[in-house]
């Protein structure tokens, strides 16, 4: 994704040219509002069919409005296109495929865990489905980095606060997918996962009440499935 410079010195002038017209009042280079974006093909087969998002003209700007709807009650998200939009940008394509009904959040992790999260958008339930194509990291920057400053597998801990919602990986650089996770509670973890959204203040009552259900240890202490069940029923995308 990485543009080429102009490199001949005679291009100068119609570079100086080109950049006026793309400057702001102030005179600074005005923000692109669009980006192309890679989703290479996965190692694994697709959980479910899936095409490829579409990868030119992606928009860089704005916020996509998305309510999810769950056998445990309604959860509003706002995706923030500025911060990740080629993540966003796949998650609204697979919604629009129906990638993600009936498909259940298949996993909660709660004390003695140090993690708070819900995790779903694996149709298989097991926690290794994805849609047969990785999405590349898109960092976070900007949070606040854990107390201690402590680092894991020499990545820095940072605090993704409650509400985020981020991409699950597979512990290795550029290899989320379709799962994502949402957080419940402030949580320590490397800033290794991308975050592309906030769950909007209506839905952290709900993701309350299933966590205050507990999870049955299926992956560990405080590791496994949420004991109220948690469906995805539909998801409704509107922009802003």
């Amino acid at each position: 994704m990485r543009l080429p410079r102009a490199v001949t010195a005679g291009l100068l002038a119609v570079t100086a040219a080109a950049t006026c017209a793309a400057c702001t009042t102030s005179g600074t280079p005005a923000t692109p509002t669009s980006l192309t974006c890679s989703y290479p093909t996965g190692t694994d087969a697709a959980a479910r069919p899936a095409q490829k998002p579409s990868t030119a003209d992606v928009s860089r700007t704005g916020t996509v409005a998305a309510l999810v709807h769950t056998s445990a009650g309604e959860i509003p998200l706002t995706l923030d296109r500025d911060r990740a939009p080629c993540t966003v940008h796949s998650f609204v394509s697979l919604t629009e495929q129906t990638y993600f009904v009936d498909t259940p959040c298949h996993r909660l992790t709660a004390p003695p865990a140090a993690v708070f999260v819900l995790q779903c958008g694996d149709p298989t339930g097991t926690g290794a489905g994805g849609p047969g194509y990785v999405v590349p990291d898109e960092l976070p920057l900007g949070l606040a980095p854990a107390a201690g400053g402590g680092s894991a597998g020499g990545d820095s801990t940072v605090v993704y606060p409650r509400g985020t919602v981020a991409l699950a990986n597979r512990g290795v650089p550029d290899s989320g997918g379709s799962q994502f996770f949402l957080v419940y509670r402030d949580t320590v973890l490397p800033r290794t996962y991308t975050v592309f959204g906030r769950v909007d203040p209506p839905g952290l009552p709900v993701l309350d009440r299933i966590a205050a259900g507990g999870e049955d240890d299926s992956n560990g202490p405080g590791d496994g499935r949420p004991r109220i069940p948690v469906q995805i029923r539909a998801i409704d995308i509107g922009r802003t």
